[in-house]
């Protein structure tokens, strides 16, 4: 028993390691989608003024009327869903943190698209295909097996607990009316960064404007995990093991968010480095 469990923070890291790794290398495709748009954009001048597609009095009311701060606010044409509040600079110089984010109280119906559209996004997506193929490699569990039957069934579960733990939240934060939706900092620096990640992992911000604990988040990610011991194999289907997933889920939150707040830097740097 106590051989067990000196191994369990060995298992924990490595888990989590792979987790990490296997993200940033899931994300490469989305970096090469993006230099492929930078190109197309930067071609756009060359073409020639008789092929040129000109805005419309009505488009450009359109843009002007969307215009805030000088920026255009941007909406994708495919998608209803509401956006996270962006983070503006605040000049108080007694303040811990540059970024301040204004209450944007959301509805049931846009609570739902968000909901809807967490299933098509990387970490809904990926996440699932990552913990089954970390399972896959470390044979956990056992009980499972190798091939393709085995990571079939850990995707099964991993993707289960997903829905579970969305569902929950889902119905949690309309309880309590939370917004646990995170959105990139403003920030500069490693530390401050790192900070808002991870404090936007564990904290929602209120109708109000405030901060309180993500409690949706938490509830989702340990209901879900305890729900699983319902289909979990004799060795994983105890209390110890349902907290070391939900754990696990919680910690690759944050590696998430960690990763889409520094993503645009490191998309910068690679594009430098093809172009050298």
């Amino acid at each position: 028993m106590m051989k067990r469990l000196s191994r369990m923070p060995t298992n924990f890291a490595s888990r989590l390691a792979l987790l990490c790794g296997f993200g940033l290398a899931s994300l490469f495709p989305l970096y090469a989608q993006q230099s492929t748009e930078r190109a197309i954009d930067s071609a756009a001048p060359n073409i020639s003024p008789d092929r040129a597609v000109f805005q419309t009095a009505d488009q450009i009311a359109d843009q002007t009327a969307n215009q805030t701060a000088g920026q255009i606010a941007y909406q994708p044409a495919d998608s209803d869903v509401p956006e996270a509040p962006t983070p503006q600079f605040s000049a108080n110089p007694q303040s811990s943190s540059n970024s301040v984010v204004t209450a944007t109280p959301l509805t049931f119906g846009e609570r739902l698209r968000i909901y809807e559209h967490s299933f098509v996004e990387p970490e809904g997506v990926i996440g699932p295909a990552l913990g089954a193929a970390v399972g896959q490699a470390d044979n956990t569990p056992r009980e499972w097996g190798q091939g393709a039957s085995g990571y079939a069934t850990r995707l099964a579960s991993a993707y289960g607990r997903s829905v579970i733990a969305r569902t929950v939240a889902l119905g949690v934060a309309t309880a309590d009316r939370e917004d646990s939706r995170f959105q990139p900092s403003n920030e500069t620096g490693v530390w401050r960064r790192t900070k808002h990640a991870v404090v936007g992992t564990l904290v929602s911000r209120t109708p109000s404007g405030g901060q309180m604990p993500a409690i949706s988040r938490f509830v989702g990610v340990y209901s879900a995990a305890f729900i699983a011991n319902a289909w979990e194999p004799p060795s994983q289907d105890s209390s110890a093991k349902a907290w070391e997933r939900g754990s696990t889920a919680l910690a690759s939150s944050i590696g998430w968010h960690v990763l889409e707040e520094f993503w645009p830097d490191i998309r910068h740097a690679l594009h430098l480095r093809h172009e050298q």
